[in-house]
C-alpha cells in the first residue's frame, strides 16, 4: 500500500542485483530493471501501478477456481506483474490454514449433531472446539500471525497471540479476537517429581479456584492421574468448582498414545469415578459432568478428529466430551501444493491486440492454465451459451493445445470461472479490491467469519 518503492530501496536492490547476477568473481549490472522501477518511482511517486480483483474474503470457493486477477494499469509497467507473483501467491497460506480449519470445525459439528448436542451459541456448539497451538510450529512469528488469524475465522479458541495482533492491526478487531484459559505444561507438572504429580494438580485448582483450568496428566501415568488423582483425590476440589452463582471446569488432558483409543478410555474412566453428575444427551450419548471435560492436543489434524470422534460416537459417548488443540499440522503441515496454488499469465496486450495466454504441458495435463480475462460468477447467472462451451482439457498428446470451450464449472456445478474474456463484468463474484497503491475494499474479521460460518456455527447467529 502507498509508497512502495523508494530511492533508497532502489540503489540497494541494484547493488545486490549486479552482484546477485554476476559469476561470484564479477558483478553484472545489466540485467536489473533499474529504468523500470525509477520510472514507477518518477512517474507514480512510487506506488504500484496495477488492479487486483479478488474474491471477498472468507468466501467458501471450490479449487481450480480463479480468486484474484491482476493487471498492470500502465503499460510501461507490463513487466510489473508477473514481478509480483513471488509475493501475492503467499496468500496460498492463510487460504490454506482457514480451509484446513474449516474442515475440521465440519466435522466437529458433524459429530456433535449425531450424538446429540444441543447448545450451539457462544461459548457452546463448535466455538472453542478446536484450539490453535501451533506458534511454536511455524517458521516465524509471521507465520503464526497469519496463520493463527486464518484459523480464527472458524473458531474462537487460539493459545497464538501474534493472531491476535494480527486481527487487530489488519482486520479491525476491537477486541481480542480469540481467547485462552490457564493450563498447565508438562515442566509445571513433572518439576515437582513423580510423588508430588497429584500435589501439583492440586497447586493448578487451587490457585485458579473458578473459571476453566486445563492441566496435562500423562506425565507418568494418565490412568493414575484420571483414576486416583482426578477421581479420588481432588474429586471433592472438582465437583466443587460449580457451587451456586459460580462456575468452574477442569479439561483434563491427556498427550501420548493413540488419539481415538486413548480420548475414549479417558473419558471413561472419569465418567466412572464421577458417575453420580453423567448425564445424557437426546440421542442417548453420555456427557460428563459439566465441571468436567478433556481435550486432546496431541496427534490432532483433519484426519484424525473424525477417527477419534467416529470411535466415541460408536462407544455411546457425546461429542461435547472433547476439545482438540493443534499445532504444526494446523498451521505447519501443509504447502502451497495442498490446493495447487497457482498464478499464470492469461493474457497479454501486443500492438493493442489482446492475445490470451495459457500453459498445457503434455507431461502433466494437471498444470493447463486459463486462458485470457477471467471472471467467476454464478453458474444460475451464466446463461446463453452453448454445450461446446464448456471446458474439455486437451483429449491426449496430440489433442488441442489448451483444450476447448472457455466455462470452467465448479465439480458442484454452482460457480463457473469463464475464460477467454467471455464473462459479464458486471456479474464477477470478484471485486475489485487495490488500484494504483490504494486498498479499495476491506473488510472486517466480523464479516470474513460470517461469510465463512458453517450451519450452526457461533458467528452467523
Amino acid at each position: 500500500l502507498g509508497q512502495a518503492v523508494t530511492r533508497e530501496k532502489i540503489d540497494e536492490a541494484s547493488a545486490m542485483m549486479e552482484q546477485h547476477f554476476g559469476d561470484g568473481v564479477n558483478s553484472n549490472p545489466a540485467l536489473f530493471n533499474k529504468e523500470g522501477w525509477e520510472y514507477i518511482l518518477q512517474k507514480h511517486g512510487g506506488k504500484l501501478p496495477v488492479a487486483i480483483k479478488a474474491v471477498p474474503e472468507g468466501s467458501v470457493i471450490p479449487n481450480k477456481t480463479v480468486l484474484f486477477t491482476m493487471v498492470n494499469t500502465d503499460p510501461k509497467c507490463f513487466w510489473l506483474t508477473n514481478f509480483l507473483e513471488t509475493l501475492l501467491v503467499q496468500v496460498w497460506y492463510p487460504m490454506t490454514v482457514c480451509t484446513n480449519s474449516r474442515y475440521q470445525k465440519l466435522s466437529i459439528a458433524k459429530y456433535m449433531e449425531e450424538t446429540g448436542n444441543e447448545t450451539w451459541s457462544i461459548p457452546g456448539g463448535v466455538a472453542f472446539k478446536l484450539h490453535d497451538f501451533g506458534f511454536r510450529g511455524v517458521s516465524s512469528v509471521e507465520s503464526a500471525a497469519v496463520g493463527g488469524c486464518a484459523h480464527l475465522v472458524n473458531f474462537l479458541g487460539t493459545d497464538t497471540i501474534a493472531a491476535l495482533l494480527c486481527a487487530k492491526r489488519y482486520y479491525g478487531a476491537k477486541t481480542a479476537a480469540g481467547f485462552s484459559i490457564p493450563a498447565s505444561e508438562h515442566s509445571t507438572i513433572t518439576s515437582w517429581g513423580v510423588e508430588g504429580e497429584v500435589d501439583a494438580m492440586r497447586n493448578m485448582l487451587e490457585q485458579y479456584p473458578t473459571g476453566l483450568v486445563a492441566c496435562v496428566s500423562d506425565s507418568f501415568d494418565l490412568f493414575r492421574a484420571c483414576k486416583d488423582y482426578w477421581g479420588t483425590q481432588l474429586k471433592d476440589l472438582i465437583k466443587g468448582r460449580i457451587s451456586g452463582d459460580k462456575f468452574g471446569r477442569l479439561v483434563v488432558r491427556p498427550d501420548s498414545g493413540n488419539p481415538p483409543d486413548i480420548v475414549t478410555q479417558v473419558i471413561k474412566v472419569l465418567m466412572e469415578q464421577f458417575k453420580e453428575d453423567v448425564t445424557e444427551t437426546k440421542t442417548g450419548h453420555k456427557v460428563l459432568p459439566a465441571y468436567l471435560r478433556v481435550i486432546q492436543g496431541d496427534g490432532v489434524d483433519w484426519e484424525s478428529i473424525p477417527e477419534i470422534l467416529e470411535k466415541m460416537k460408536k462407544e455411546g459417548l457425546a461429542a461435547e466430551n472433547v476439545a482438540f488443540g493443534s499445532g504444526g499440522a494446523l498451521l505447519q503441515k501443509l504447502n502451497r501444493d495442498t490446493f495447487k496454488c497457482a498464478f499464470k499469465c492469461a493474457e497479454v496486450t501486443v500492438n493493442g491486440k489482446a492475445i490470451d495466454v495459457f500453459k498445457d504441458p503434455k507431461t502433466d495435463k494437471g498444470k493447463a492454465s486459463k486462458k485470457g480475462r477471467l471472471t467467476l460468477q454464478l453458474a444460475s447467472e451464466t446463461t446463453g451459451f452453448a454445450e461446446e462451451d464448456i471446458y474439455k482439457p486437451r483429449d491426449g498428446e496430440d489433442g488441442v493445445p489448451g483444450g476447448t470451450g472457455f466455462l470452467h464449472y465448479t465439480p458442484d456445478g454452482k460457480m463457473v470461472t469463464v475464460a477467454n474474456n467471455r464473462g459479464d463484468p458486471a456479474k464477477d463474484i470478484m471485486v475489485e479490491v487495490f488500484r494504483d497503491g490504494v486498498l479499495v475494499k476491506d473488510w472486517s474479521l466480523d464479516e470474513i467469519r460470517k461469510r465463512a460460518d458453517i450451519p450452526n456455527g457461533p458467528f452467523i447467529s
